[in-house]
């Protein structure tokens, strides 16, 4: 039996949800059934490691005015490589990828895996706008369109008009074996070896869809109840402004902004408390992560994903979007009834065993 050919695209090789699931697509993909290349729009990145044993094929895109370029070299990766399949994850690469099967001779099956509730997510990017007029006229070009989480085939339904009939739902897997395995591993934090004090962490990019100034709010209001700790992992954009933000609200020294961690799995085996304070979301990774660790998880119920993973109350905590009472009452309700915060870390990582990385892989092995 010939091996279909898939080739995977994504828009750069960073450490966010769309490339994490590029690296567990191309790791256990069936190699009997399928030959994966992935194909790269932007060049290599130091922080990212190439995937070994995998053809990858970069395509080294500039800035936003690059487009007309990276989608006619994609037509032609296409008409070079003659794949069975395109598989494109997140919108700039759903969008070039459409683009691209439209210029080319070759016209593979297109599946586009879309990983943000667009409607709101888009709003706090650059070229939001013209991804929002773009999405409602391309996407219904592709054969299927996956999504991460009901909340994000809704979105996609409702507001962007694709049709039900194209949408497949296929949740985020939790690795729970190599999560477990990193998080064994030996480090030296002070905060996290003394255990002087409770220490709440956060894990994600500092952009605003992230909602940071609310966690720090919520992060001072707890430390007036029960002196603790905040580590934070993740860089961006907005790092000098919360840098300022927590000066300002007295949490110096009380407060780590770590960066970003190549292992984030070590501090929060570690640590008390993960704490999500999103606006927005798809379905997130680092909540899978963060019980997987085997640490209670308070998340705010933001479109789209927390209330798909938590069931409140039962295997985590869930409290409205920016309301820094509500998330700062969640904190302290953990920390100080130990039972509880012992049982939710439980169900937690119970749950997070309905996230499979084998039953994730072959149901996109099906749509494949």
């Amino acid at each position: 039996m010939s091996r279909r050919k898939v080739l995977i695209v994504s828009a750069a090789l960073v450490c966010g949800g769309a490339e994490r699931l590029a690296w567990l697509i191309l790791q256990h993909l069936d190699r009997q059934r399928f030959e994966p290349i992935l194909v790269v729009l932007s060049g290599l990145n130091d922080s990212f490691p190439e995937p070994e044993g995998n053809k990858v094929i970069y395509l080294h895109k500039g800035n936003f005015l690059d487009l007309p370029r990276i989608v006619w070299r994609l037509s032609r990766v296409y008409q070079e490589e003659q794949p069975d399949v395109v598989l494109s994850i997140v919108d700039y690469a759903n969008l070039v990828s459409v683009l691209a099967r439209k210029l080319s001779h070759a016209k593979p099956k297109l599946v586009l895996d879309e990983r943000s509730h667009s409607s709101i997510n888009l709003k706090y990017e650059f070229l939001g706008r013209l991804k929002i007029w773009a999405i409602p006229r391309l996407y219904p070009e592709a054969d299927v369109v996956v999504c991460c989480s009901n909340g994000v085939a809704d979105d996609l339904i409702n507001r962007f008009n694709i049709p039900h009939r194209m949408i497949k739902v296929i949740q985020n897997p939790a690795d729970g074996d190599y999560i477990s395995e990193m998080a064994r591993e030996e480090f030296d934090h002070p905060w996290l070896t003394s255990r002087e004090m409770p220490v709440i962490i956060a894990a994600g990019r500092l952009v605003v869809q992230k909602n940071y100034p609310l966690m720090l709010r919520a992060f001072a209001r707890v430390n007036c109840s029960l002196p603790c700790r905040l580590i934070i992992l993740g860089d961006g954009k907005e790092r000098e402004s919360l840098l300022k933000l927590a000066s300002g609200i007295g949490l110096n020294g009380k407060i780590d902004f770590l960066g970003f961690q190549k292992n984030p799995y070590k501090y929060m085996a570690r640590s008390d408390i993960f704490v999500l304070s999103s606006l927005t979301e798809g379905l997130p990774w680092v909540i899978l992560e963060a019980m997987t660790c085997g640490i209670p998880v308070i998340s705010t119920r933001c479109p789209s994903g927390p209330d798909e993973i938590i069931t409140d109350g039962i295997n985590g905590l869930l409290v409205p979007v920016d309301d820094e009472t509500a998330l700062s009452e969640a904190i302290l309700r953990l920390l100080n009834d130990k039972d509880f915060s012992a049982g939710i870390a439980r169900a937690g990582r119970k749950r997070s065993e309905d996230f499979k990385v084998s039953e994730i892989i072959s149901e996109y092995e099906a749509v494949l």
